[in-house]
């Protein structure tokens, strides 16, 4: 059986459908998978044991005829080619006339989305649906696909496939910031895409939890951010030492895999950035999310760590910028994500 998925972005999407592989694979036996992604996404595909072939998309494509499609990107060009891909069944995005649309037997997840529009073009009833919603994003595709979910946690994990030459990258990045050995590291990543400024700590929420967790865990805390986060991050560190907190800025805009093996440096992870939870929990790091304008219940840490959400909730689903004067996630008490890390994380 041949399958092909095609999913391009964002980055943290693409890690986290790659949760679906290990069912997929199991209700097809010897199913030959193949995914269509972007360039910028194709190094967390590599050496994928799931995936036979990756390839970007607008390069030279793949042979169609599959017996399954998967259509997850929500664009009207990668749905034409999903759809010219298919001599099977199609799940997921198409594209017509009127615009994208969706297959029916999609429908538990994209009822959530952007896609599901109201009679007047509006998106109450996907917000309504995506509030209520209590199944994680891995949950909701078992559904949509009819699998089986995993008894064990760990099995719905996202897959991604260090190699040494990238853990010794990161060996190389950490030791010329001065961690070279020692307790394992406490990774933090206040910030987020462009797109959501809403989903990052302040600059001044983040110094206090990164001092926070150098004096709870007594253990370094090594900072992660987006490439267009090097000087709030240089920021960040500076402030938190003058605390007296062992705090340190490898940079940013490292190569993906580079920047993955740094990750796995890491004792814990406490991030609000989607792209660091993915891969922390494909590396089976304890991880703690902080989730705010977001779907708290899509996320998923895979019974290694915790899923947090601020005091009374956040009422800015979904939107890029926060609608309080003081932000959900700035509401979030330091002490609070420590007490949440205390059964996990060894003081040392």
């Amino acid at each position: 059986m041949r399958v092909l998925i095609v999913k391009l972005s964002a980055l943290g999407d693409v890690l986290r459908t790659t949760s679906l592989l290990r069912p997929l694979v199991g209700r097809y036996p010897g199913a030959r998978v193949s995914w269509l992604t972007s360039r910028a996404a194709l190094p967390l595909l590599e050496g994928n044991p799931w995936i036979e072939r990756a390839a970007a998309f607008g390069t030279a494509g793949f042979r169609p005829g599959f017996d399954l499609v998967l259509s997850l990107e929500e664009d009207a060009s990668a749905a034409r080619l999903a759809e010219r891909s298919c001599a099977g069944e199609l799940v997921g995005v198409l594209s017509r006339a009127g615009g994208l649309t969706y297959t029916p037997s999609s429908a538990p997840y994209y009822d959530l989305s952007l896609l599901h529009r109201d009679p007047d073009g509006g998106h109450a009833a996907a917000d309504r649906l995506k509030a209520s919603n209590r199944l994680t994003y891995a949950e909701l595709w078992l559904k949509v696909l009819g699998l089986r979910k995993p008894r064990r946690p760990g099995a719905l994990r996202p897959v991604l496939a260090l190699a040494e030459d990238d853990r010794a990258a990161a060996r190389a990045v950490s030791s010329g910031v001065g961690f070279s050995g020692g307790p394992a590291p406490i990774g933090l990543n206040p910030g987020a895409g462009r797109r959501w400024p809403a989903k990052r700590l302040s600059v001044e929420s983040a110094v206090r939890l990164a001092a926070a967790l150098h004096r709870r865990f007594r253990r370094p805390v090594l900072l992660f951010g987006g490439a267009d986060e090097a000087a709030r991050n240089r920021a960040i560190a500076a402030a938190a030492r003058r605390r007296g907190a062992l705090v340190l800025d490898p940079g940013t805009g490292h190569p993906l895999r580079s920047f993955a093996g740094l990750v796995d440096l890491c004792e814990a992870v406490v991030t609000t950035d989607t792209l660091t939870l993915h891969v922390a929990t494909a590396l089976g790091k304890k991880t703690f999310a902080l989730a705010g304008p977001t779907s708290a219940a899509e996320l998923d840490v895979f019974g290694r760590g915790a899923v947090l959400t601020p005091p009374g909730g956040c009422s800015c689903f979904y939107r890029p910028r926060c609608l309080r004067a003081r932000s959900c996630l700035d509401r979030f008490p330091a002490e609070r994500i420590c007490r949440a890390m205390d059964a996990w994380v060894e003081v040392r």
